[in-house]
């Protein structure tokens, strides 16, 4: 690993993450995510040693961008870090691409053993899918939850589909969810209708 490589990882909440090597040496790196700029140091093994928001964070691959790719990566990266103003800030159509398409590559070049962790993270986002539209949406046009409201509980949410569980059941973890976060009257009526859909979506899983 060394300055400027791009790399990809995997946060302990299924967050997908290009990140850019600023610092190196010969036991740790430091990394920031390109789009938001958070930061994180490593261990050459790729496992997190710190990072800014106190999560954790895996590199599951090291594998080089093609090259055009890579040029708007770092145009992206120096773009985010100058924190420029609307509409300095608006993405262009080759920047959308990279967003959506970087993960594509990466996955097809995963470093060995790391399959697990990208599969988890793979259903930790179908499950964030399911509950951020079924559930509690993020856009309702009143009380809508924030972002990353459930980020915590979604490993959990998982880990308990994964398991023979009724709807039942599931309705029931909603709602303790819900609870703690003070958000039951949000999501009255939908966590039955919901569990439906993330138990559907556990059979997708094999």
């Amino acid at each position: 690993m060394k300055v400027g490589d791009l790399i990809f990882g995997i946060a302990a909440g299924g967050q997908e993450k290009l990140l850019f090597v600023y610092e190196a040496d010969a036991t740790s790196f430091w990394a920031r995510h390109v789009t938001s700029q958070t930061t994180a140091k490593f261990g050459r093994d790729g496992e997190s040693t710190w990072v800014h928001d106190g999560g954790s964070c895996t590199i599951v691959s090291t594998a080089r961008l093609p090259q055009e790719m890579r040029e708007v990566a770092i145009g992206l990266d120096r773009k985010f870090a100058a924190r420029p103003e609307y509409p300095d800030s608006i993405l262009s159509k080759d920047e959308i691409r990279l967003v959506l398409t970087h993960d594509e590559f990466f996955k097809a070049n995963l470093l060995p053993g790391t399959e697990p962790i990208v599969r988890r993270a793979e259903k930790i986002n179908a499950v964030r899918e399911v509950l951020q539209l079924k559930w509690d949406p993020i856009n309702a046009s009143h009380n809508p939850p924030t972002w990353n409201e459930y980020l915590d509980d979604l490993p959990a949410v998982v880990s308990l589909l994964e398991k023979t569980t009724s709807v039942d059941e599931v309705t029931a973890f909603l709602g303790e969810m819900a609870s703690r976060k003070e958000r039951q009257s949000a999501v009255a009526g939908r966590s039955s209708a919901a569990a439906a859909s993330l138990l559907r979506l556990r059979q997708e899983w094999g």
